[in-house]
């Protein structure tokens, strides 16, 4: 009976670990831009109202100005995305697209206007997937050295992203846009980590330390 209950658990944890997100957000994005749509060519975009445009926020990463910049995408997205959902599970990681999307459009909107594409996402989910690999590696590592050790792994990438937003002035690419997801991303997923960190802590005191004797 009991090795029945595992292979229904394993079959769970597959399922959860299955990354649909990331091969859906790459299907529909392929499909769109194979027919050449353009996110302007399904949702108007412009003046106030753009600011309270609920699209703005949610499916403009599934659209895409050519080949080139879909392809460019591609090539970070699908690997990175695909590991961190094997280190979590596929909700995790819509969660974190999702989540990571709306707070840097919010912010960069007035600056650097609405954004299409998933670039910023895919730095965001490289940034968790830095965040998450550090916390397995150092997970018997004090709380303390962990904190060091994901700070060094963040800092020097979201600086490098700053400087080259400061150096390379307005252009089309939208810089400011993956500085804010990778930023998002890298915090978004620290706060998993660190959680999930204490709650562990906090079950192993619990447990009585006479327990057994």
């Amino acid at each position: 009976m009991s090795g029945g209950g595992d292979d229904r658990w394993s079959a769970r944890r597959i399922l959860y670990q299955l990354p649909v997100t990331v091969l859906a957000i790459a299907g529909i994005g392929w499909l769109l831009v194979s027919n050449g749509i353009d996110f302007t060519d399904v949702f108007h975009v412009g003046g106030a109202g753009t600011l309270f445009n609920p699209f703005v926020y949610t499916v403009n990463v599934l659209f895409h100005d050519d080949w080139a910049h879909y392809a460019g995408n591609m090539r970070l997205w699908l690997p990175f995305g695909i590991l961190l959902t094997l280190m979590t599970s596929n909700r995790h990681v819509l969660g974190l697209v999702v989540v990571t999307n709306f707070l840097t459009i919010l912010v960069a909107i007035t600056i650097e206007g609405p954004g299409v594409g998933i670039s910023h996402v895919v730095l965001g989910v490289a940034a968790a997937t830095l965040v998450r690999s550090a916390g397995y590696a150092f997970q018997n590592a004090s709380t303390a050295l962990l904190q060091y050790v994901i700070a060094g792994l963040l800092i020097p990438t979201a600086g490098g992203l700053l400087l080259v937003m400061i150096l390379a002035g307005p252009r089309w690419i939208g810089d400011f846009h993956h500085f804010l997801g990778f930023l998002f991303g890298g915090a978004i997923e620290s706060i998993y980590v660190f959680g999930d960190r204490e709650t562990e802590q906090e079950s192993e005191r619990a447990i009585p330390r006479n327990l057994g004797r």
